[in-house]
């Protein structure tokens, strides 16, 4: 019985990625539009382009780190990459809109919907994208449905042992063990927001406490940040500051978010029915006190983002880029690495070139390390321009 709950899990995971993923496809093509249009303009542009980049990738962590490896990449000026990475928070509009909908819409429904849409519109490449979005959104909700009525193997599990009661636990003790315990398996558990739907499925069945619940999804956060601040130690020296001061920054919004959810929890006692044990009623006020952590999160980037983009960059720099597991990961944006393949290629010729031209030079003209530097430079941008070209 528990590897059907473990595989309603999976279901409900699966439908979040590929909704997600799904829903960056339906809006390559303005992703596109954006990017080819640069991001090198005014400043109010600047925000309007970066900010309808990140919403239609759907996505914080790879807007995220999309971010930081175009400007490791040195595509994007300091003020563009930075606004693309405090402004990624908001990549998390589709997975709220996912929590509104637990419970509340039936999944089979749009696999329904689905099956009618593949027999009248199939011929449309955005019908197509559409339907494939609607039929992994259906997944989740189906998959969160299954995982539910699957939950009373845990309870039995559970029964009256310690871990029950501590789980049920919303005392400062056993929430800050969750907390700790969210972001330990966040560093094993690649997949974003999968703390969202653990919480969802364990608070409507009482087996976690609404600030258990809320602990478990602040400790996502603060470990993804954690994972981002220790990605970025390969990189190049500003590279590496960025991703230290915004990690912290970030870390310590999602604390103070997590703080004033725990405490406006108490203000939904007045705005909902007396009937708080309802499963709409649970899920809504958790996604709106979710939402809140984020709001906390993305203000202390929004600040951090204000003062980091008037630092100093030193021009010369290690030749440190991203490596090509940030790609096997799926933690960059596909529409933007497409359209950096082409830069990419392009650096790559030009530091061939300068290679060529130091051999007509004579020893001793252009010192070692600045040779070292761009033979290593080269090596970095071959093995990149290859995987881009996967």
């Amino acid at each position: 019985m528990i590897l059907m709950w473990l595989g309603s899990f999976v279901l409900m995971m699966f439908g979040l990625t590929e909704s997600q993923k799904h829903a960056a496809a339906f809006f390559a093509n303005l992703q596109k539009n954006f990017f080819e249009k640069g991001f090198e303009v005014s400043t109010a542009k600047m925000f309007v382009r970066t900010l309808d980049v990140v919403v239609l990738e759907a996505s914080p962590q790879r807007s995220l780190y999309t971010g930081l490896a175009l400007y490791n990449l040195r595509i994007l000026s300091l003020r563009a990459s930075n606004l693309i990475m405090c402004l990624s928070t908001l990549g998390a509009w589709w997975v709220l809109i996912l929590g509104l909908l637990f419970l509340s819409f039936n999944g089979f429904f749009l696999l329904g919907l689905c099956a009618l849409g593949l027999i009248g519109m199939w011929k449309a490449p955005k019908a197509k994208l559409l339907l494939k979005w609607v039929f992994v959104t259906g997944v989740f909700l189906i998959g969160g449905e299954t995982m539910l009525r699957n939950s009373t193997v845990v309870q039995t599990i559970l029964g009256q042992s310690d871990l029950a009661f501590f789980l049920a636990d919303g005392r400062f003790g056993a929430v800050l063990g969750i907390l700790i315990a969210s972001i330990v398996m966040s560093f094993i558990v690649q997949v974003e927001f999968w703390s969202l739907a653990l919480a969802l499925s364990l608070l409507l069945t009482n087996t976690l406490s609404f600030n258990g619940a809320l602990a478990l999804v602040a400790g996502e956060r603060i470990a993804r940040m954690l994972l981002f601040w220790w990605r970025s130690r390969s990189l190049n020296q500003d590279c590496r500051r960025i991703g230290f001061q915004l990690s912290m920054v970030s870390i310590l919004g999602v604390l103070i978010g997590f703080l004033v959810a725990g405490e406006a929890r108490n203000l939904f006692y007045l705005g909902f029915s007396s009937d708080l044990s309802s499963f709409q009623d649970k899920s809504l006020q958790f996604v709106m006190l979710f939402a809140v952590i984020l709001v906390f999160q993305f203000i202390a980037q929004m600040v951090w983002g204000h003062f980091g983009s008037l630092a100093k960059v030193d021009e010369l720099q290690d030749a440190k880029y991203f490596p090509a597991s940030w790609m096997e990961f799926e933690l960059l944006s596909p529409h933007a690495m497409t359209w950096a393949k082409d830069k990419v290629h392009k650096r790559l010729s030009e530091i061939r070139y300068h290679l060529q031209g130091l051999h007509s030079l004579k020893e001793g003209q252009v010192p070692e390390h600045i040779q070292a530097r761009l033979k290593l430079e080269e090596q970095q941008l071959a093995a990149l321009d290859q995987s881009l070209k996967v």
